[in-house]
């Protein structure tokens, strides 16, 4: 049986690298795929998005992550601390990043990307709480205990701190994963071809 991947804090210079394997592991996510652009530019929007998702676009103060093995990253995961809250922007900063958004998603799908975001923020808990926005794994790693490895190893110091967990799935094997590893389900959330499952899980000693 071969080791557990490492897993550890991206470095500044890494961001490329957790962009690339996110970019990789949401090909068929339903989320991005209710609102970002579709068909031909359907690659290149999601490229894009991520590239901005690890820079300051969830927060400025976003944890990146990567499990590797060898030196070989395989998986990538973006945290968000207690008190930051994901795309949180001020007006004017929304305007600055209207660009992006529409390249990325275009009019409709801009519409449909922020209502969902709306509706997400409901099925928060009203506590402080720790986000998982993004957790994936490339594809020729997928089913060999990566993600569980990345779960085990960001969700230790939450514990130790006693602080709870968020996150949302759109993928339904993926909710017995994180039940594993002490979430359950709190929410849940219908659109046109996407069902959306919030999850939360309170620290563990």
């Amino acid at each position: 049986m071969s080791a557990p991947p490492r897993v550890r804090r991206a470095r500044p210079d890494e961001t490329a690298s957790v962009a690339a394997i996110l970019t990789e592991a949401f090909v068929y996510e339903a989320g991005l795929n209710y609102w970002l652009r579709q068909g031909r530019a359907k690659d290149r929007a999601r490229r894009r998005f991520f590239d901005a998702a690890v820079g300051d676009v969830v927060h400025p103060r976003r944890e990146l992550w990567l499990a590797e093995t060898d030196g070989a990253p395989l998986g990538a995961a973006i945290w968000l601390g207690p008190g930051c809250k994901a795309y949180d922007f001020s007006f004017f900063q929304q305007v600055a990043m209207m660009p992006l958004l529409f390249s990325i998603s275009g009019i409709s799908g801009s519409l449909r990307g922020l209502a969902l975001g709306e509706d997400l923020a409901k099925h928060h808990p009203r506590a402080p709480h720790a986000h998982l926005v993004f957790l994936g794994v490339a594809g020729s790693a997928q089913g060999r205990g990566v993600g569980s490895a990345i779960l085990k190893h960001t969700l230790a110091p939450l514990d130790a701190d006693g602080v709870t967990a968020f996150l949302e799935t759109t993928t339904e094997r993926n909710v017995a994963l994180y039940e594993r590893h002490g979430f359950a389900t709190t929410g849940e959330l219908n659109l046109p071809g996407v069902h959306i499952w919030a999850m939360t899980r309170a620290p563990q000693r």
